[in-house]
């Protein structure tokens, strides 16, 4: 490991006077030493601090922030007990005008810096509808032996779990169902789980609330298929949170880090919920995904809207597609939508979702998107739009060059990470397409965390 970077004078252990002038990606502060970038988590912008240097690599350096000489203007007092413990939110103690500006401004340098394009317009972000109480999907590791179970979230980069009372980051309903958890797990005395020893009962809890029709689907991770009395667990559970109208087992005895197994097991009521967003109603259930903050699906639904530009007369292909949220909402606009989708839970609930709000010009894939782009391709399937909404880590660079083959007239391409987007700007835009804007939303105050929503147009 370097503990040196002769040219800065830094050395590993020194301790050092800094002043921050940035955010990076991920949260840290940024400063500089002689022309040496240094990160230093839970800095702000404008904070002058006093810095031990932990690691010097070529071209930056990582510090630990040990006292703050002067306070930036932006820091203002966290609203939660655990701020600066919990790995959660990483901005709590920064002022929302200041979040915002930050993440306008992650957007504008990956732009230039990772995807090296230059000139293109980014619109002022979108602040969220809320800045409490706006997540409706959490999950909360359990640990420790029976009569000894701790759970809570995450300290920063760690697996140590950082026990508390309630989120305020999560509606109430999903800290009462959090709290009735974790007493019935002592009653019934379940244990939690030892990642060193890969053994335990309870992995997780997942909650999944509706934010306009308050049903709650709440889904115990276990390390084991049978836990005594499970049954009983869950109709008590429900008996104490009314609002609960499901109770999902998901069993994941594997020695890995992933949240879920390929097992589901049905302990009470069923297994999906209903949320309502824009009139639509759609059923979600446990393993599918779903936007974590409806309060600002409106938002995300208009941007998208705007960027394909619908007439009325296109056909759409909505890649990743989820349970159908952007695939009914263009539909509204759209001559006839298809939506593709690997995960086989959520093609059912899409299906499910057409059929409940009565669409006749959608239907659903269930596969791979780069196979799904292939076999409608080879069928002579040629769509004037294509939305794509992939994982974070981006788009595979297989299916860029299916896409581009594909050539649609327009694409629409959502992202929750900057760094894989520009990534992948920059090759659709290699192949031909011209990058309009980006459309910014604060999907997840308080944290490093922006989507955005981009529109191209193939180049004439």
């Amino acid at each position: 490991m370097t503990v040196a970077a002769p040219e800065s004078g830094l050395m590993v252990g020194a301790e050092i006077m800094l002043t921050v002038y940035a955010l990076a990606y991920g949260g840290e502060g940024i400063a500089k030493h002689k022309g040496m970038v240094v990160f230093i988590p839970g800095a702000l912008p404008g904070d002058e601090v006093r810095v031990r240097i932990l690691r010097v690599k070529k071209r930056f350096a990582r510090g630990e922030m040990l006292q703050i000489i002067k306070a930036s203007s932006d820091r203002i007092p966290p609203f939660c007990s655990q701020a600066g413990i919990c790995g959660g939110c990483t901005w709590q103690q920064l002022a929302y005008s200041a979040q915002l500006k930050a993440k306008q401004s992650l957007v504008e340098n990956v732009l230039q810096h990772i995807g090296r394009l230059k000139s293109i317009p980014v619109h002022n972000i979108i602040k969220a509808a809320s800045l409490n109480g706006y997540r409706h999907k959490i999950q909360i590791p359990f640990q420790g032996e029976t009569g000894k179970v701790q759970a809570g979230f995450y300290a920063r980069q760690t697996h140590t779990i950082v026990p508390i009372e309630e989120c305020p980051v999560q509606p109430a309903a999903g800290n009462r169902l959090f709290r009735a958890v974790q007493e019935l797990v002592q009653e019934f005395g379940y244990s939690g789980y030892d990642e060193m020893k890969r053994q335990g009962q309870v992995r997780h809890l997942v909650i999944r609330l509706g934010l306009h029709t308050r049903e709650i689907l709440a889904m115990l991770v276990t390390g084991e298929s049978e836990l005594p009395r499970i049954y009983e667990f869950a109709e008590e559970l429900h008996h104490r949170i009314p609002e609960v109208v499901g109770v999902v087992q998901n069993i994941n005895p594997a020695a890995t880090n992933v949240l879920l197994g390929p097992e589901f097991k049905l302990l009470a009521g069923r297994p999906y919920y209903y949320e309502e967003i824009r009139g639509i109603r759609y059923r979600i259930s446990a393993p599918a995904f779903f936007q974590i903050n409806p309060c600002q699906l409106p938002s995300l639904a208009e941007a998208v809207l705007q960027a394909a530009a619908l007439s009325g007369r296109e056909t759409v292909v909505d890649l990743f597609c989820g349970v159908g949220f952007l695939t009914l909402e263009l539909a509204r606009h759209a001559r006839m939508v298809l939506g593709i989708e690997s995960v086989a839970p959520a093609i059912e609930d899409a299906l499910a979702n057409k059929h409940l709000n009565d669409f006749s010009n959608v239907d659903f894939i269930a596969g791979d998107a780069g196979e799904g782009v292939t076999r409608l391709r080879a069928k002579g399937f040629a769509p004037e739009v294509v939305v794509l909404d992939p994982p974070r880590k981006g788009c595979e660079p297989r299916l860029l060059q299916k896409l581009l083959a594909w050539a649609p007239r327009r694409i629409v391409y959502i992202s929750c990470n900057p760094v894989a987007l520009a990534r992948d700007l920059a090759g659709l835009a290699e192949g031909g397409y011209q990058v309009n804007y980006i459309q910014p939303l604060d999907m997840f105050p308080h944290t490093y965390h922006v989507e955005s929503v981009t529109s191209l147009t193939r180049k004439k």
